[in-house]
Protein backbone atom coordinates (compact mmCIF):
# COMPACT_ATOMS: atom_id res chain seq x y z
CA UNK A 1 0.00 0.00 0.00
CA UNK A 2 2.75 2.37 0.98
CA UNK A 3 4.57 1.57 -2.26
CA UNK A 4 1.48 2.47 -4.32
CA UNK A 5 1.11 5.79 -2.49
CA UNK A 6 4.78 6.62 -3.16
CA UNK A 7 4.36 5.94 -6.89
CA UNK A 8 1.27 8.16 -7.04
CA UNK A 9 3.13 11.01 -5.29
CA UNK A 10 6.02 10.78 -7.75
CA UNK A 11 3.61 10.83 -10.72
CA UNK A 12 1.83 13.86 -9.27
CA UNK A 13 5.12 15.76 -8.84
CA UNK A 14 6.16 15.02 -12.45
CA UNK A 15 2.80 16.22 -13.77
CA UNK A 16 3.07 19.46 -11.76
CA UNK A 17 6.57 20.18 -13.03
CA UNK A 18 5.45 19.60 -16.61
CA UNK A 19 2.52 21.99 -16.23
CA UNK A 20 4.74 24.66 -14.69
CA UNK A 21 7.24 24.34 -17.57
CA UNK A 22 4.52 24.57 -20.24
CA UNK A 23 3.04 27.63 -18.57
CA UNK A 24 6.26 29.62 -18.35
CA UNK A 25 7.49 28.65 -21.87
CA UNK A 26 4.26 29.73 -23.57
CA UNK A 27 4.25 33.01 -21.63
CA UNK A 28 7.83 33.94 -22.56
CA UNK A 29 7.24 33.00 -26.20
CA UNK A 30 4.26 35.28 -26.40
CA UNK A 31 6.24 38.19 -24.99
CA UNK A 32 9.05 37.74 -27.54
CA UNK A 33 6.89 37.20 -30.59
CA UNK A 34 7.04 39.72 -33.49
CA UNK A 35 3.38 40.48 -33.00
CA UNK A 36 3.99 41.40 -29.40
CA UNK A 37 6.94 43.61 -30.34
CA UNK A 38 5.01 45.41 -33.07
CA UNK A 39 2.20 46.30 -30.71
CA UNK A 40 4.48 46.60 -27.72
CA UNK A 41 5.14 50.35 -27.22
CA UNK A 42 4.98 53.86 -28.62
CA UNK A 43 8.48 55.39 -28.85
CA UNK A 44 8.73 59.02 -27.63
CA UNK A 45 11.00 61.13 -29.85
CA UNK A 46 11.94 64.71 -30.74
CA UNK A 47 11.04 65.86 -34.25
CA UNK A 48 12.37 68.48 -36.63
CA UNK A 49 10.44 69.97 -39.56
CA UNK A 50 12.76 70.60 -42.51
CA UNK A 51 13.24 73.95 -44.20
CA UNK A 52 15.66 74.26 -47.12
CA UNK A 53 18.42 76.85 -47.26
CA UNK A 54 21.02 77.92 -49.82
CA UNK A 55 24.46 76.59 -49.00
CA UNK A 56 27.88 77.38 -50.46
CA UNK A 57 30.43 74.66 -49.93
CA UNK A 58 33.84 76.18 -49.27
CA UNK A 59 37.38 75.15 -48.33
CA UNK A 60 39.70 77.45 -46.40
CA UNK A 61 43.39 76.58 -46.47
CA UNK A 62 46.82 78.19 -46.18
CA UNK A 63 49.10 79.09 -49.08
CA UNK A 64 52.11 81.12 -50.15
CA UNK A 65 52.47 84.04 -52.55
CA UNK A 66 55.17 83.69 -55.23
CA UNK A 67 56.41 86.04 -57.91
CA UNK A 68 55.18 85.20 -61.41
CA UNK A 69 58.84 84.89 -62.46
CA UNK A 70 61.95 85.04 -60.30
CA UNK A 71 65.68 84.59 -60.93
CA UNK A 72 68.90 85.30 -59.11
CA UNK A 73 71.16 87.33 -61.39
CA UNK A 74 74.58 85.62 -61.59
CA UNK A 75 77.40 85.98 -64.17
CA UNK A 76 78.17 83.13 -66.56
CA UNK A 77 81.89 83.93 -66.64
CA UNK A 78 84.49 85.25 -64.19
CA UNK A 79 85.79 88.79 -64.43
CA UNK A 80 85.83 92.33 -63.11
CA UNK A 81 82.66 94.43 -63.14
CA UNK A 82 83.15 97.53 -65.29
CA UNK A 83 79.62 98.89 -65.13
CA UNK A 84 76.37 98.64 -63.14
CA UNK A 85 73.37 100.11 -64.97
CA UNK A 86 70.44 99.68 -62.57
CA UNK A 87 69.15 101.11 -59.33
CA UNK A 88 67.85 98.94 -56.53
CA UNK A 89 64.06 98.59 -56.78
CA UNK A 90 64.00 99.84 -60.38
CA UNK A 91 61.53 98.47 -62.90
CA UNK A 92 63.44 97.19 -65.94
CA UNK A 93 62.20 96.10 -69.35
CA UNK A 94 63.31 92.81 -70.85
CA UNK A 95 66.72 93.07 -72.49
CA UNK A 96 67.98 96.08 -70.55
CA UNK A 97 71.71 95.91 -69.75
CA UNK A 98 72.13 95.61 -65.99
CA UNK A 99 75.79 94.69 -65.43
CA UNK A 100 78.88 94.71 -67.65
CA UNK A 101 81.97 92.55 -67.03
CA UNK A 102 85.36 93.48 -68.49
CA UNK A 103 85.65 92.12 -72.04
CA UNK A 104 88.76 93.98 -73.24
CA UNK A 105 90.69 90.78 -73.88
CA UNK A 106 87.81 89.23 -75.80
CA UNK A 107 87.35 92.39 -77.87
CA UNK A 108 91.03 92.28 -78.81
CA UNK A 109 90.75 88.65 -79.87
CA UNK A 110 87.65 89.50 -81.88
CA UNK A 111 89.41 92.36 -83.66
CA UNK A 112 92.33 90.08 -84.54
CA UNK A 113 89.99 87.34 -85.78
CA UNK A 114 88.03 89.75 -87.98
CA UNK A 115 91.26 91.02 -89.55
CA UNK A 116 92.33 87.45 -90.32
CA UNK A 117 88.88 86.72 -91.70
CA UNK A 118 89.33 89.45 -94.32
CA UNK A 119 92.65 87.94 -95.42
CA UNK A 120 91.15 84.46 -95.65
CA UNK A 121 88.14 85.75 -97.63
CA UNK A 122 90.50 87.23 -100.21
CA UNK A 123 92.49 83.98 -100.40
CA UNK A 124 89.33 81.88 -100.79
CA UNK A 125 88.15 84.22 -103.61
CA UNK A 126 91.42 83.96 -105.52
CA UNK A 127 91.58 80.15 -105.21
CA UNK A 128 87.95 79.90 -106.38
CA UNK A 129 88.69 82.00 -109.46
CA UNK A 130 91.75 79.89 -110.25
CA UNK A 131 89.76 76.68 -109.76
CA UNK A 132 87.12 77.87 -112.19
CA UNK A 133 89.90 78.40 -114.75
CA UNK A 134 91.40 75.05 -113.74
CA UNK A 135 94.60 76.84 -112.78
CA UNK A 136 94.78 75.26 -109.29
CA UNK A 137 93.99 71.96 -107.63
CA UNK A 138 90.72 71.23 -105.81
CA UNK A 139 92.68 70.40 -102.65
CA UNK A 140 94.24 73.86 -102.55
CA UNK A 141 90.84 75.55 -102.81
CA UNK A 142 89.35 73.24 -100.16
CA UNK A 143 92.15 74.17 -97.74
CA UNK A 144 91.49 77.90 -98.29
CA UNK A 145 87.74 77.42 -97.77
CA UNK A 146 88.30 75.41 -94.61
CA UNK A 147 90.53 78.14 -93.14
CA UNK A 148 87.83 80.74 -93.84
CA UNK A 149 85.06 78.67 -92.25
CA UNK A 150 87.27 78.02 -89.21
CA UNK A 151 87.89 81.72 -88.57
CA UNK A 152 84.17 82.44 -88.98
CA UNK A 153 83.45 79.87 -86.25
CA UNK A 154 86.09 81.48 -84.00
CA UNK A 155 84.42 84.86 -84.45
CA UNK A 156 81.00 83.44 -83.56
CA UNK A 157 82.52 81.88 -80.42
CA UNK A 158 84.05 85.21 -79.40
CA UNK A 159 80.71 86.98 -79.89
CA UNK A 160 79.06 84.38 -77.63
CA UNK A 161 81.72 84.88 -74.97
CA UNK A 162 81.32 88.65 -75.16
CA UNK A 163 77.56 88.26 -74.76
CA UNK A 164 78.24 86.46 -71.48
CA UNK A 165 79.96 89.57 -70.15
CA UNK A 166 76.62 91.40 -70.32
CA UNK A 167 73.92 90.58 -67.79
CA UNK A 168 70.53 91.73 -69.09
CA UNK A 169 67.00 91.72 -67.72
CA UNK A 170 65.50 88.31 -68.64
CA UNK A 171 61.94 89.67 -68.56
CA UNK A 172 60.02 92.76 -67.46
CA UNK A 173 60.46 93.05 -63.74
CA UNK A 174 61.94 94.70 -60.69
CA UNK A 175 65.54 94.32 -59.62
CA UNK A 176 66.12 93.91 -55.90
CA UNK A 177 69.00 94.66 -53.55
CA UNK A 178 72.43 94.82 -55.19
CA UNK A 179 75.11 92.54 -53.72
CA UNK A 180 78.13 93.60 -55.83
CA UNK A 181 79.97 96.81 -56.63
CA UNK A 182 81.68 98.20 -59.72
CA UNK A 183 85.29 97.03 -59.84
CA UNK A 184 84.55 93.84 -57.91
CA UNK A 185 85.65 90.42 -59.17
CA UNK A 186 82.78 87.97 -59.72
CA UNK A 187 82.36 84.39 -60.87
CA UNK A 188 79.45 82.08 -61.64
CA UNK A 189 78.60 81.67 -57.93
CA UNK A 190 78.44 85.42 -57.22
CA UNK A 191 74.91 86.72 -56.55
CA UNK A 192 74.36 90.11 -58.15
CA UNK A 193 70.68 90.73 -57.32
CA UNK A 194 67.22 89.16 -57.23
CA UNK A 195 65.05 89.90 -60.26
CA UNK A 196 61.28 89.39 -60.03
CA UNK A 197 58.17 89.88 -62.12
CA UNK A 198 55.44 90.84 -59.66
CA UNK A 199 52.85 92.51 -61.91
CA UNK A 200 51.27 89.07 -61.66
CA UNK A 201 51.71 86.65 -58.79
CA UNK A 202 51.24 82.95 -58.07
CA UNK A 203 49.46 81.56 -55.03
CA UNK A 204 50.41 77.97 -54.20
CA UNK A 205 48.29 75.96 -51.74
CA UNK A 206 47.17 72.42 -50.97
CA UNK A 207 43.76 70.85 -50.33
CA UNK A 208 42.79 67.35 -49.11
CA UNK A 209 42.94 64.71 -51.82
CA UNK A 210 39.22 63.92 -51.46
CA UNK A 211 38.50 67.24 -53.22
CA UNK A 212 40.74 66.41 -56.22
CA UNK A 213 37.78 66.05 -58.61
CA UNK A 214 35.94 69.04 -57.14
CA UNK A 215 38.31 71.65 -58.59
CA UNK A 216 39.50 72.34 -62.12
CA UNK A 217 41.69 74.75 -64.04
CA UNK A 218 39.87 78.06 -64.48
CA UNK A 219 38.04 77.94 -61.14
CA UNK A 220 38.16 81.17 -59.17
CA UNK A 221 39.49 81.56 -55.65
CA UNK A 222 39.90 84.42 -53.21
CA UNK A 223 42.73 85.01 -50.77
CA UNK A 224 43.90 87.42 -48.09
CA UNK A 225 47.42 88.11 -46.85
CA UNK A 226 48.72 88.77 -43.36
CA UNK A 227 48.00 92.29 -42.17
CA UNK A 228 45.47 92.94 -44.94
CA UNK A 229 41.83 91.81 -44.78
CA UNK A 230 41.12 92.70 -48.43
CA UNK A 231 40.00 89.69 -50.48
CA UNK A 232 41.92 89.40 -53.73
CA UNK A 233 40.75 87.24 -56.67
CA UNK A 234 42.84 84.64 -58.50
CA UNK A 235 42.27 81.83 -61.01
CA UNK A 236 43.49 78.24 -60.75
CA UNK A 237 46.17 77.77 -63.42
CA UNK A 238 47.62 74.34 -62.61
CA UNK A 239 46.78 71.27 -60.51
CA UNK A 240 49.39 68.71 -59.53
CA UNK A 241 48.29 65.32 -60.84
CA UNK A 242 49.70 63.41 -57.88
CA UNK A 243 48.83 63.43 -54.18
CA UNK A 244 51.55 64.06 -51.64
CA UNK A 245 52.46 60.66 -50.19
CA UNK A 246 52.78 62.01 -46.63
CA UNK A 247 49.87 64.43 -46.27
CA UNK A 248 47.58 62.98 -49.00
CA UNK A 249 46.96 66.50 -50.30
CA UNK A 250 47.03 67.91 -53.83
CA UNK A 251 49.04 71.03 -54.67
CA UNK A 252 47.30 73.77 -56.67
CA UNK A 253 48.72 76.91 -58.27
CA UNK A 254 46.58 79.95 -59.00
CA UNK A 255 47.49 83.22 -60.71
CA UNK A 256 46.33 86.71 -59.80
CA UNK A 257 46.92 90.32 -60.82
CA UNK A 258 49.22 92.60 -58.80
CA UNK A 259 49.52 95.64 -61.07
CA UNK A 260 49.94 98.04 -58.15
CA UNK A 261 52.56 95.72 -56.61
CA UNK A 262 51.15 95.89 -53.09
CA UNK A 263 51.26 92.11 -52.56
CA UNK A 264 54.82 90.95 -51.80
CA UNK A 265 56.19 87.62 -52.94
CA UNK A 266 56.70 85.26 -50.00
CA UNK A 267 53.63 86.48 -48.12
CA UNK A 268 51.41 84.04 -46.19
CA UNK A 269 47.99 83.66 -47.81
CA UNK A 270 44.66 82.43 -46.49
CA UNK A 271 42.89 80.86 -49.48
CA UNK A 272 39.15 80.27 -49.87
CA UNK A 273 37.76 78.00 -52.60
CA UNK A 274 34.04 77.74 -53.33
CA UNK A 275 33.28 74.17 -54.45
CA UNK A 276 29.53 74.71 -54.91
CA UNK A 277 27.44 77.84 -54.54
CA UNK A 278 23.80 78.41 -53.49
CA UNK A 279 22.91 74.71 -53.45
CA UNK A 280 19.50 73.84 -51.94
CA UNK A 281 20.18 71.74 -48.85
CA UNK A 282 18.64 70.68 -45.55
CA UNK A 283 20.60 71.02 -42.32
CA UNK A 284 19.98 68.39 -39.64
CA UNK A 285 21.85 67.43 -36.46
CA UNK A 286 24.78 65.08 -37.09
CA UNK A 287 23.28 62.65 -34.54
CA UNK A 288 20.12 62.32 -36.65
CA UNK A 289 21.85 60.40 -39.45
CA UNK A 290 22.90 56.76 -39.33
CA UNK A 291 25.37 54.90 -41.52
CA UNK A 292 24.22 51.74 -43.27
CA UNK A 293 25.96 49.33 -45.64
CA UNK A 294 23.79 50.77 -48.42
CA UNK A 295 24.29 54.42 -47.50
CA UNK A 296 23.24 57.04 -45.00
CA UNK A 297 19.78 56.83 -43.40
CA UNK A 298 17.50 59.45 -41.88
CA UNK A 299 14.34 58.44 -39.99
CA UNK A 300 11.23 60.36 -41.03
CA UNK A 301 7.96 60.79 -39.13
CA UNK A 302 5.02 59.97 -41.42
CA UNK A 303 1.46 59.38 -40.30
CA UNK A 304 2.64 58.67 -36.78
CA UNK A 305 5.15 56.00 -37.85
CA UNK A 306 8.94 55.81 -38.29
CA UNK A 307 10.03 55.53 -41.93
CA UNK A 308 13.72 55.17 -43.01
CA UNK A 309 14.99 57.21 -45.96
CA UNK A 310 18.37 57.06 -47.73
CA UNK A 311 20.01 60.47 -48.24
CA UNK A 312 23.10 62.05 -49.83
CA UNK A 313 25.43 64.17 -47.73
CA UNK A 314 26.92 67.32 -49.27
CA UNK A 315 28.90 68.56 -46.28
CA UNK A 316 29.20 68.04 -42.56
CA UNK A 317 30.84 69.49 -39.48
CA UNK A 318 30.97 68.48 -35.84
CA UNK A 319 27.33 69.28 -35.06
CA UNK A 320 25.40 69.41 -38.36
CA UNK A 321 25.05 67.61 -41.68
CA UNK A 322 23.99 69.18 -44.99
CA UNK A 323 21.69 66.89 -47.02
CA UNK A 324 21.52 67.50 -50.78
CA UNK A 325 19.24 64.65 -51.90
CA UNK A 326 16.65 62.28 -50.39
CA UNK A 327 14.61 64.85 -48.43
CA UNK A 328 12.07 67.49 -49.38
CA UNK A 329 10.62 70.66 -47.93
CA UNK A 330 8.33 70.01 -44.96
CA UNK A 331 9.61 66.49 -44.17
CA UNK A 332 9.68 65.72 -40.45
CA UNK A 333 12.91 64.13 -39.23
CA UNK A 334 13.20 62.10 -36.04
CA UNK A 335 16.21 63.43 -34.14
CA UNK A 336 16.19 61.33 -30.95
CA UNK A 337 15.63 57.73 -29.76
CA UNK A 338 17.16 56.46 -33.01
CA UNK A 339 18.44 53.19 -31.56
CA UNK A 340 14.85 52.20 -30.65
CA UNK A 341 13.43 52.79 -34.11
CA UNK A 342 12.26 50.10 -36.49
CA UNK A 343 10.25 50.54 -39.70
CA UNK A 344 6.62 51.09 -38.79
CA UNK A 345 7.16 51.78 -35.07
CA UNK A 346 4.63 54.21 -33.58
CA UNK A 347 6.13 57.55 -32.62
CA UNK A 348 4.95 59.88 -29.86
CA UNK A 349 6.26 63.40 -30.56
CA UNK A 350 7.74 64.98 -27.44
CA UNK A 351 9.20 68.12 -28.99
CA UNK A 352 8.89 69.60 -32.47
CA UNK A 353 11.36 72.14 -33.82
Amino acid sequence: MKKRITILIIIAVIVCLALIKIFFYSGSEAEGSPRSRNTEKVVPANLMILKSSAFSRKIVTNGSVLAAEEVELRPEISGRITGIFFKEGEYCNKGKLLVKINDAELQAQLKKAEARKKILEDREYRQRMLLEKKATAQEVYDAALNDLQSIISDIELLHAQIDKTEIKAPFNGIVGIRYVSEGGIVNSSSKIALFQQIDKIKIDFSIPGKYFNSVKIGDRITYTISGNNTKYPAVIAAIEQKLDQTSRTVTIRSVGANSNRIIPAGAFASVEITLSENVKTFSIPADAILADVKGNIVWLYRNGLAVPEFVEILDRDVSNVRISAGLKEGDTVIVSSLIRLRPGVNIKPTQIN
